[in-house]
């Protein structure tokens, strides 16, 4: 940054990013579906699909490092849902986790302390921070990266910052940047959509979905100022600063958009919505693994470049 107009405009966007997901701790606490990874059963195909030698993430991890990580780095770790589950499955003994809201890192911390797990979750701008060298054998971001603007900086940061025993995982949205979704997937989500009885289309105020429209930038801004800010670019970034040990296609480019707004419809029990539900997916899987359409959501995970 230069000149005090642009850091000032920086710090105010920063400050409405941290107000907006401290904000939404209270659309989390509500349980309500909102996003299409809040369904457990799309959740599972996702993560069924993150398999790497059959293992999650966390596991494989494990198995690789052969014991727990003396120390673990969660960059946008909100309020510590992931850095507990990995400490919860003895992949890290000590989680160490960063996030611009005050009121996640305040739940974060508050449920950390209540269960006992030694580490600490603290106010940070990834962005800007400077890591410390060689300190840890493990370092994960998932679903905030595409947050973050200084993509160099990080990485950077995360290399030299990851001991010998090494791991970065990015479990993220590579999509377009600030959702410019592209004319095939808006004809494709148009098209599966108009498949779909409207009874399973109704937003919560009653209007019928007929397709998901892209966002102007500015939308996007307003609602999460650094909302996939540079999000086209993680993949190649990661590619040239680590070399890639997994890289595991997630889905989302047409299931993110289709259930936006109407995901709370397709209920346990509706043997209808599930038929739906697996028939999207399907497709989806078949568009992607077959090189039609690219994957918007991956799990990559590299060690530092020799």
């Amino acid at each position: 940054m230069s000149g005090d107009a642009s850091d000032q405009d920086y710090k105010s966007k920063l400050a409405a990013e941290g107000e907006k997901w401290g904000r939404h701790l209270q659309v989390e606490a509500s349980g309500e579906w909102n996003a299409w990874l809040d369904h457990p059963l799309i959740a599972e195909h996702y993560r069924a699909r993150s398999l790497v030698d059959g293992l999650n993430w966390e596991r494989w991890v494990l198995k690789e490092l052969g014991g727990p990580a003396a120390k673990s780095l969660d960059l946008g770790c909100g309020a510590g849902n992931r850095s507990i589950a990995v400490y919860n499955q003895g992949v890290s003994a000590y989680i160490e986790g960063l996030d611009v809201s005050e009121e996640r890192i305040a739940e974060g911390e508050s449920i950390r302390n209540s269960l006992g797990i030694p580490g600490s979750f603290r106010v940070a701008d990834s962005n800007y921070a400077s890591l410390p060298a060689a300190t840890y054998d493990l370092i994960f971001s998932c679903h905030s990266f595409h947050h973050f603007l200084e993509l160099e900086h990080i990485m950077k940061q995360v290399h030299l910052s990851l001991t010998p025993r090494e791991f970065f995982v990015l479990e993220e949205f590579v999509g377009p940047t600030q959702f410019q979704w592209t004319d095939k997937q808006i004809d494709i989500v148009r098209s599966l959509t108009s498949l779909i009885p409207e009874r399973l289309r109704k937003f919560r105020w009653d209007a019928i979905k007929a397709l998901e429209g892209r966002p102007t930038p500015a939308e996007v801004v307003a609602v999460s100022p650094f909302e996939s800010i540079r999000s086209a670019e993680i993949c190649s970034l990661f590619i040239q600063n680590f070399e890639v040990v997994a890289a595991k296609r997630l889905g989302g480019t047409v299931q993110h958009l289709l259930y936006n707004g109407i995901i709370h419809n397709f209920q346990p029990g509706d043997e209808e919505a599930l038929r739906c539900l697996r028939g999207i997916w399907e497709v989806e899987d078949a568009l992607i693994d077959n090189g039609m359409l690219p994957s918007d959501f991956m799990l990559l995970v590299g060690r530092q470049k020799k």
